[in-house]
């Protein structure tokens, strides 16, 4: 499970996600149940789980994304178990590859990947001009010290870091919740 084996980036992502075990095998009746996604990729995704899984297990799984009006369904294989030494983080739980996805699931689940990442290269973005801002305004201390017009610049400068500071912590919780795993 080395990260240099991923081609997708991941997105932190916290859902339910039930899994369909058939009963017969055949197709007929099936138990769900509830799991958790940590972590979300266009080709796969981590669940949590004190369940014992067999490599090559094929899972039936569905689950909703925020703002996705109808569960995506996906047939996944286990392809990588956790390691309680190699993987702590990720213990106890399984890696699943999507084997099978409808063409619909798949935009979906594509599209809302791609919002969020754009999100985040947003809020990356507001983040550093935010913290130039702070820097520009340090910088504007020392020249008001040779300048006499710096004063006024440095009050503007602090008070958009004034307004600014009250929806900074808005930004680091998306930049934290969404990251390349």
């Amino acid at each position: 499970m080395a990260s240099n084996k991923r081609r997708y980036r991941r997105l932190a992502l916290d859902v339910e996600v039930k899994w369909h075990q058939k009963k017969d095998g055949k197709g007929g009746s099936s138990k769900a149940y509830l799991l958790r996604a940590r972590n979300i990729a266009q080709h796969g995704l981590f669940l949590k789980t004190d369940r014992r899984f067999q490599l090559g297990k094929e899972l039936d799984l569905e689950f909703w994304l925020p703002a996705i009006s109808h569960p995506i369904n996906v047939k996944g294989h286990v392809a990588w178990i956790a390691d309680r030494k190699k993987n702590p983080t990720y213990y106890p739980g399984i890696g699943v590859g999507i084997i099978k996805i409808s063409p619909e699931d798949k935009r979906e689940l594509i599209s809302y990947l791609n919002r969020k990442f754009r999100n985040y290269r947003d809020a990356q973005e507001l983040k550093r001009m935010y913290l130039d801002l702070i820097d520009m305004g340090a910088r504007l201390v020392e020249l008001g010290e040779r300048h006499p017009g710096a004063i006024y610049f440095k009050k503007a400068v602090d008070n958009a870091i004034k307004e600014i500071s009250e929806v900074a912590h808005l930004i680091d919780k998306e930049v934290s919740e969404i990251k390349n795993l």
